[in-house]
């Protein structure tokens, strides 16, 4: 049972962002979270380039199975979080979809958020994690400017390298904090029956 859904965002949807995802479904698990991304101007149809399937299979172990797709109005309005590579892709994304601003940020940036919550906060879905994190964005932001993770694609290896460290970390930051934070909801229906069953129950059973 999902408890959320996140999107990731970059421009091509073949390099920082089916990476990202591909992390992130590793440490916060695709039991709990739906997690999918997405270009603002995908090479719609391609496969990931081999740099971001090298990293994900090098960290995980996993196969990164992706093709690039198009972000799109649904994809935004049904995610609870979208984390961008850069703030220019944050502001694309909130401009053309403006209700989604509050969930919306750079990956840097909201793992930085993470990193201000108290030990003891818990919360009952990823919906409801981040409406706690976004009045920490401004806070967060005067402690570091930090934004943006460079695009590497078609640069050399250093530039790769670079980017996926800087993922790398990021996503662990996030996902560790929202394992740590975000209970699984009860599944109500399943508690229901099995109190009816308890109450058919001889006393002696």
């Amino acid at each position: 049972m999902t408890t959320g859904s996140i999107l990731v965002v970059c421009t091509g949807n073949t390099c920082r962002s089916p990476a990202a995802a591909g992390l992130l479904r590793h440490h916060a698990g695709t039991q709990r979270f739906a997690i999918t991304s997405a270009g603002t101007h995908a090479a719609v149809g391609k496969r990931p380039v081999p740099e971001a399937i090298n990293t994900v299979l090098e960290l995980t172990g996993e196969e990164l199975q992706h093709t690039a797709v198009q972000i799109t109005a649904a994809a935004v309005s049904s995610a609870d979080l979208v984390l961008t590579m850069t703030a220019e892709q944050r502001s694309l994304v909130t401009g053309l979809f403006p209700r989604s601003v509050r969930r919306t940020f750079t990956l840097l940036e909201f793992a930085r958020i993470t990193q201000l919550l108290g030990s003891a906060e818990t919360c009952l879905s990823l919906a409801d994690f981040v409406r706690v994190c976004t009045p920490l964005r401004r806070l967060a932001n005067a402690r570091s400017n930090a934004m943006d993770i460079a695009d590497p694609y078609g640069g050399p290896p250093a530039g790769y390298v670079h980017s996926f460290d800087l993922i790398a970390e990021a996503v662990e930051q996030t996902a560790t904090a929202i394992s740590r934070h975000v209970t699984a909801v009860p599944d109500r229906a399943a508690d229901e029956g099995a109190r009816i069953m308890r109450i058919g129950l001889p006393d002696d059973a």
